[in-house]
């Protein structure tokens, strides 16, 4: 071993690697993608993304604004028929149709109102015409239309209800809070709502039984209520009493009534007539004695 500090004259070298055999293949090794000795910028790598998914509504939306844009070339080159075929073929016809909600507007009404021979498919169906066709019939107070994709429409409709009968002459008709004539209805129909009469009245009963609520010993008793003139009621109780009203002023006079214990008392008395028409008094009497007020 030589001194410390002494110059060294010798080299040293690695002693050769053995040559592998002729049958071994060569070793490789895999710098991974932090280095390609290939390549002088190596490429950066990422991490595979997760495929996404289209919700179905979303393909829907847009098949629909496609089928739109095509079907509105389409009918500015050969028409509103052609429109429905190229709708038809690409999913948007018109193939079924479910009504719920109704009970007295029919079937045939209602599919007469959405007129599908007008519209065969989704591209030429106008939801609002068929929502404003579906409120001019009588019972119909509104309607929801969905599109159901492929090719179908659900309906959904709402009615209005029946809030009292009003008669004129012979007949009678169902009328709703807002006066809406919803059909006839046999005179001597026993219906549990209030009955009443004369022009006008179908508008101003909502009115009139508003007040009545608070008076349930008259309106417990009423028969029917009729509009004279258009402008004031008379009420026409069991056993045969009336109550005339003025025509201004039905919750006072009424208030007033209900102020006297012993003139209200008279309310539940067979034949008598209670006049409320001055605002100053109150005048009382038989039934048999005068015939009931006019106008």
């Amino acid at each position: 071993m030589p001194e410390v500090g002494s110059e060294l004259n010798e080299h040293w070298q690695a002693p050769p690697a053995p040559r592998p055999h002729p049958t071994t293949p060569p070793q490789r090794f895999d710098f991974g993608h932090a280095y390609d000795p290939g390549r002088i910028h190596p490429a950066a790598k990422s991490a595979p993304r997760a495929k996404r998914r289209v919700p179905g509504r979303t393909l829907a939306g847009l098949a629909f604004v496609a089928l739109s844009a095509a079907a509105a070339y389409a009918a500015q080159r050969t028409g509103a028929l052609d429109r429905d075929r190229l709708a038809t073929t690409l999913g948007f016809g018109i193939e079924q149709v479910s009504l719920t909600g109704h009970r007295f507007t029919s079937d045939a009404d209602l599919f007469d109102a959405l007129d599908l021979k007008s519209a065969r498919s989704l591209a030429s169906f106008e939801p609002d015409a068929i929502r404003r066709r579906f409120e001019r019939l009588p019972w119909v107070q509104s309607v929801e239309i969905s599109r159901v994709w492929p090719g179908q429409l659900a309906i959904r409709v709402t009615e209005r209800k029946p809030f009292a009968v009003w008669e004129q002459g012979d007949s009678a008709e169902l009328v709703d809070a807002t006066g809406r004539q919803l059909g006839p209805v046999k005179r001597d129909a026993v219906l549990d709502l209030p009955r009443v009469a004369g022009e006008g009245a179908n508008v101003a009963a909502a009115a009139l039984m508003t007040t009545l609520d608070r008076h349930p010993a008259i309106k417990s008793r009423l028969v029917r209520a009729e509009r004279l003139s258009a402008r004031r009621w008379t009420l026409e109780l069991t056993g045969g009493g009336r109550i005339h009203l003025p025509s201004d002023g039905e919750t006072s006079a009424l208030a007033r009534l209900a102020a006297e214990p012993q003139i209200a008392d008279l309310v539940a008395k067979p034949g008598q007539i209670i006049d409320l028409r001055s605002p100053s008094k109150i005048a009382i009497r038989a039934a048999s004695a005068a015939p009931a007020g006019g106008g």
